[in-house]
């Protein structure tokens, strides 16, 4: 009977702990889900307040082209119609860019309930700003006008000058673009045996490697990489710190790029070795 008494007491123990073991592992989840959230609602306002500097920053400028084109319009000769225009030109410029931006702020604030009622104040006052600016630039244009400066010719010219410029940023950005390509491939041993990717213990050493193989992607926005397999380990070299490689829920690893600029420096090029 003691014992009998003994052995139940022990499985009340070990069912109350079980309990106990359930609720927190419930409300770490809950606290996981919950930090996501916020993070996300943190990153998404970051975000407004970056665009909302940018917005104001174009402002700024544009009032130092007015400037400009205020002082350049007492002056005379070429030199100053080509600076009024190159004004002109870049006032347009960043005008569109700004309502382009305005107008993504207005959308990301209709769906972001977190955001607060000053923030959604600050966004309505860049609106009107737009406004005012688009109705000084029209006056600006009408002073050009009456001070015998030809309209047309300016307009051509900045038209000119506006796809220059607009060439020169494609070139930048695709500069840019490329500075930032990655390549990345996920194989098992067979398979990058197979595409010549390892030979012999080393990495993308046979120059008849299949580079078709590899995923083409932008470092900036390559955070994760779901290997979808059990086992997985990186054959190319990547400075410890700037990654981690870790199971998920469903057991299978991913890497987590931490600091893509780090973790790419030393490669472009990733391979995964994953075994299914």
């Amino acid at each position: 009977m003691r014992k009998s008494i003994i052995l139940f007491a022990m499985a009340a123990l070990l069912f109350t702990s079980c309990q106990q073991n359930a609720r927190r592992d419930a409300l770490l989840s809950q606290n996981d889900s919950l930090r996501t959230v916020i993070n996300e609602r943190d990153a998404a306002l970051q975000e407004m307040l970056s665009t909302i500097n940018l917005v104001e920053e174009g402002f700024r400028a544009i009032n130092e082209a007015q400037g400009r084109i205020n002082i350049n319009t007492a002056g005379d000769g070429t030199s100053r119609k080509e600076a009024i225009a190159g004004d002109l030109a870049f006032i347009n410029q960043t005008l569109a860019r700004n309502k382009t931006e305005i107008d993504r702020l207005q959308a990301q604030i209709r769906n972001n309930k977190a955001a607060s009622a000053q923030l959604k104040q600050m966004i309505s006052n860049l609106e009107q700003l737009l406004a005012q600016k688009n109705d000084e630039i029209a006056s600006l244009r009408a002073l050009l006008a009456s001070k015998d400066l030809d309209i047309a010719q300016l307009d051509s010219t900045v038209t000119v000058l506006a796809f220059v410029n607009a060439d020169k940023e494609r070139t930048i950005q695709r500069q840019v673009n490329e500075l930032n390509t990655v390549w990345y491939a996920i194989g098992t041993k067979r398979e990058l045996k197979d595409m010549k990717i390892l030979k012999g213990g080393d990495v993308l050493a046979d120059k008849d490697a299949n580079l078709d193989y590899f995923t083409k992607s932008d470092k900036r926005e390559l955070t994760t990489i779901n290997t979808q397999a059990k086992s997985a380990k990186l054959l190319t070299s990547h400075p410890e710190g700037s990654y981690i490689l870790e199971r998920d829920e469903n057991k299978q690893y991913v890497l987590t790029i931490i600091n893509p600029d780090k973790f790419w420096e030393t490669s472009r090029y990733l391979v995964i070795q994953v075994r299914v």
